[in-house]
């Protein structure tokens, strides 16, 4: 997952029937981010070096949702909006996996014009953050409780970062981890700093910027959030979830899917 940089990969034997799925928030909520931890716990005694190291099968998700490749964008849509869910496998007439719809596949679509609806109206707020002390594992918790992926780091009240799901990835699969792990001291890796994962200078926006400019500024920097900010203080983060989820429950917004031109074009067509 962290070579392909993927927040969900499908379990199979063959390539082809699928198994199940399992998520970056799996492992974290496996390692000690959530309610899965204490299988670890029962598994391995806590030994992060044995849960590592040991088959992925206790934490796959063996019923996910699915569905057909031969569905309409629209419906593909609205089926991941209802049990808003970031990927959804895509499966032919003999149930074989045929690819995956993920939500920055279909944010890639947006047409960047004008929308006529502010970024104040579906961030998502109050912003949750984790202060610049805390640690890998104080992030992971948050992240599981609060069910979010990506999360600002603030450094008194100011903004100083933001760490994904990816960055924790990323991270577990890094050079680093192997060296603690060869030092015997594989039982501090959950205390690193979350510095050690952070990327610095997160992308803003502000609150009564359209959202037009925010889908600039994210294809721009392939990003999938960005951290709100008034009056050079964080108020919230907007992600691609917010665009699938809650612009189609503004009053008179609309979305226009252009199959010639591979594009969604969604604005305001009343107030």
């Amino acid at each position: 997952m962290s070579m392909k940089s993927v927040r969900h990969a499908i379990v199979s034997n063959d390539g082809k029937r699928m198994l199940g799925i399992v998520s970056a928030k799996d492992f974290m909520n496996y390692l000690g981010g959530g309610e899965k931890s204490r299988l670890m716990e029962q598994l391995h005694g806590g030994d992060i070096l044995r849960a590592l190291n040991s088959p992925i099968a206790p934490i796959v998700n063996k019923k996910p949702i699915t569905d057909s490749m031969s569905a309409s964008l629209p419906d593909l849509m609205a089926h991941m909006a209802k049990y808003d869910i970031g990927m959804l496998p895509l499966l032919d007439a003999e149930g074989l996996v045929w690819g995956i719809l993920s939500e920055r596949h279909l944010f890639r679509l947006f047409e960047d014009g004008q929308m006529f609806v502010r970024v104040s109206e579906i961030m998502s707020k109050p912003l949750i953050s984790l202060d610049s002390k805390g640690t890998l594992l104080d992030a992971m918790r948050v992240m599981i409780k609060n069910d979010i992926r990506r999360l600002p780091i603030v450094n008194e009240g100011e903004l100083w970062g933001i760490v994904t799901v990816k960055d924790v990835m990323n991270f577990l699969a890094s050079g680093y981890i192997g060296d603690v792990i060869n030092k015997g001291l594989c039982q501090y890796i959950l205390q690193a700093n979350i510095s050690k994962l952070t990327t610095p200078n997160p992308k803003t926006v502000s609150p009564d910027a359209d959202l037009s400019d925010a889908v600039k500024i994210m294809g721009k920097h392939n990003v999938g959030s960005l951290v709100v900010m008034s009056a050079s203080k964080p108020i919230g983060i907007l992600t691609e979830r917010d665009f699938l989820l809650k612009l189609p429950k503004l009053r008179g917004v609309e979305f226009m899917t252009d199959v010639s031109r591979n594009r969604v074009l969604v604005g305001r067509i009343h107030f």
